[in-house]
């Protein structure tokens, strides 16, 4: 902060001349600053005309200081500006001069501070922004591509290939044969390059979200299917909401050998409460010979097994779960 304090009086024109020859108050004034250099809380001072090529001549004496103390202690001792200004009453027009002070509300020194703090912090900041940058763009770039090719097929894979090949080296004359290409152009291409790969990279992710949800289909080799699960031993069978699958199957049709001990893997894959059970002979439930899970309610993302005999001459046999018993249903072929 600075405090101002201003002179300003008017002087003839016809009296100009003698205000700045000799002994006069032009050069005294330039006397007075190098008392002012030796004062306490000094910073500048300053001498104006204005340039009206007719009438009286208007002088402005500024002085600057660094505190109101400073320019308290100046203004009531001797010598100051405006006593030396009054020894020269015989050129100052009667009644012109006027004593001001004043507080600076934004000093050229402040403004100076500030910009050379931004300009300081943009030195300090740019080497470290660009290469942090450049890394999360590469980065962005490998893990992007990574999980798009894992989600397309081996055809789709090459041709994507192809195309971020030839898109690169079209980038790559269109800047080499322009060197002066504006900033907005290179940003734009950067940003167009991030903006496809994270949504190639957001619609890889929920493709493989909805793949693991759905399960997977039966691997396919020589055009057909691989074969399952033993039917005897363990058998694994999942749950989502709200549907039984094995197999990739979604209510599926389990052969089962007649008198083997199977015992089900179960692993509920969905949010809801679900469970297995298996229909008596009688194709009822809730009866001597209907057998359900262990536990008999597994909660989303838990496990259970279910031991069960496959009896004599049961041809198809039901199953479902309690808790969803029109939508959750499967069928064990007894052969």
């Amino acid at each position: 902060m600075e405090y101002i304090q201003t002179v300003l009086f008017q002087v003839a024109t016809a009296g100009l001349e003698r205000a700045t020859a000799a002994g006069g108050l032009i050069p005294e004034l330039d006397e007075h600053r190098k008392f002012l250099k030796q004062q306490a809380g000094f910073e500048d001072m300053r001498v104006t005309r204005s340039i009206n090529p007719e009438g009286n001549i208007l002088i402005m004496v500024e002085t600057r200081w660094s505190s109101d103390e400073s320019l308290v202690r100046y203004e009531t001792n001797e010598p100051n500006v405006a006593n030396i200004v009054r020894k020269h009453e015989e050129i100052i027009v009667p009644d012109s001069m006027q004593v001001l002070d004043m507080e600076a509300l934004r000093t050229e020194s402040s403004w100076a501070h500030a910009e050379e703090a931004i300009e300081t912090g943009e030195r300090v900041m740019l080497p470290l922004l660009i290469p942090a940058g450049v890394l999360a763009f590469a980065l962005l770039v490998i893990y992007g591509l990574s999980r798009i090719y894992l989600e397309l097929s081996s055809t789709g894979a090459t041709a994507l290939a192809a195309g971020i090949a030839g898109g690169m080296l079209l980038a790559a004359v269109y800047f080499a044969s322009n060197p002066r290409a504006p900033a907005w152009q290179v940003g734009g291409a950067m940003a167009v390059t991030a903006l496809a790969l994270l949504g190639g990279t957001i619609w890889a992710v929920v493709e493989e979200d909805e793949a693991e949800g759905e399960g997977h289909e039966p691997v396919v080799e020589n055009g057909e299917p691989t074969p399952g699960p033993a039917t005897g031993g363990e058998t694994l069978v999942t749950m989502g909401d709200d549907f039984f699958e094995f197999n990739g199957e979604k209510a599926p049709a389990i052969p089962i050998t007649v008198g083997e001990e199977v015992t089900f893997d179960i692993s509920n894959q969905g949010a809801s409460t679900h469970n297995m059970r298996i229909a008596g002979e009688d194709g009822e439930y809730n009866t001597d010979d209907d057998t359900v899970s262990d536990p008999a309610i597994i909660s989303g993302g838990d496990a259970a097994t279910l031991e069960w005999t496959a009896p004599e001459g049961a041809g198809e046999i039901i199953f479902r779960c309690d808790f969803h018993p029109n939508e959750m249903i499967g069928t064990l072929t007894v052969e």
